[in-house]
């Protein structure tokens, strides 16, 4: 009977190179495989693929290579300051899930950080040497220009959260913005681990995604990869304050890190009347 296939982790495309080579120099075979099969050139990242027989030598390798533990020494100060983290992507979405997210900031007394990753592709591999001067002063002019409306895009939701914040549609909460050039999914995650944030809210879809996706790539990646609470905002919820919903879900695979966050889960949701 063939030894089927099973999903060890999903990484971004450099870690799961470094996993993949500490896996097969102890005789594992492994398999990449892009998690967005309809655009995998721009990947939402990378699931890593092992032979079922090879699962249990797998973990006892992930659990005794120190590369895999995630940094404590900042817990201390993670847990001082509350902290909310709000990627957008300026679609109604995610729009949605800013207002929710900052209501959410004020009932628990939390700081608010929004956050919109941008992509600029380059291709250096597809251009001919005598051609690359040239290229690099358009790729400068294009990547400057693609900066230019992101921060338009970024002041013109800012200017819409005090507008609403001075008339009281919005509750006053210390918040900022910052701007990343990258992947999406990539720095969120990377972010995360330099902000420290308690929960991150952010829109189940991004204005990319086919109506098909129940939770788009970039929010699937976060969930799965990230440590932090993810509260994903579907697009058709019917307002922008926790205390209004009714029900709330929580994803799991049912393994010890769900079980932790679980515990997270509730801590933050406490206060809320949610079933």
């Amino acid at each position: 009977m063939e030894d089927k296939l099973v999903t060890l982790a999903i990484h971004t495309f450099e870690k799961a190179q470094i996993l993949k080579t500490i896996l097969e120099t102890e005789g594992i075979e492994v398999y990449i495989h892009n998690v967005n099969q309809i655009q995998p050139v721009v990947s939402a990242g990378v699931r890593v693929r092992i032979k079922e027989s090879d699962l249990p030598h797998a973990l006892r390798i992930i659990e005794d290579n120190k590369w895999f533990e995630e940094p404590k020494e900042e817990e201390a100060k993670v847990n001082a300051v509350k902290k909310v983290l709000i990627p957008i992507d300026f679609s109604d979405y995610s729009a949605k899930a800013c207002e929710l997210g900052i209501n959410y900031a004020h009932a628990v007394g939390a700081e608010v950080m929004i956050m919109h990753a941008y992509f600029s592709p380059y291709f250096p591999s597809a251009i001919p040497m005598g051609d690359t001067l040239a290229y690099q002063v358009n790729e400068e002019e294009s990547v400057q220009h693609i900066l230019q409306r992101v921060r338009i895009d970024m002041e013109n939701i800012c200017t819409h959260i005090n507008r609403k914040m001075s008339s009281g549609e919005l509750p006053k909460v210390k918040y900022d913005y910052v701007l990343r050039e990258g992947l999406p999914e990539e720095e969120i995650i990377a972010y995360s681990k330099e902000y420290h944030p308690t929960l991150i809210v952010m829109g189940t879809r991004g204005k990319s995604q086919k109506d098909m996706d129940l939770i788009g790539s970039v929010t699937g990646e976060v969930i799965e990869v990230n440590r932090v609470p993810v509260l994903a905002i579907p697009e058709n919820v019917p307002f922008t304050d926790l205390r209004d919903a009714k029900n709330i879900a929580f994803a799991t695979s049912f393994n010890q890190r769900d079980l932790v966050a679980f515990d997270e889960f509730m801590e933050i949701i406490k206060g809320f009347d949610l079933n």
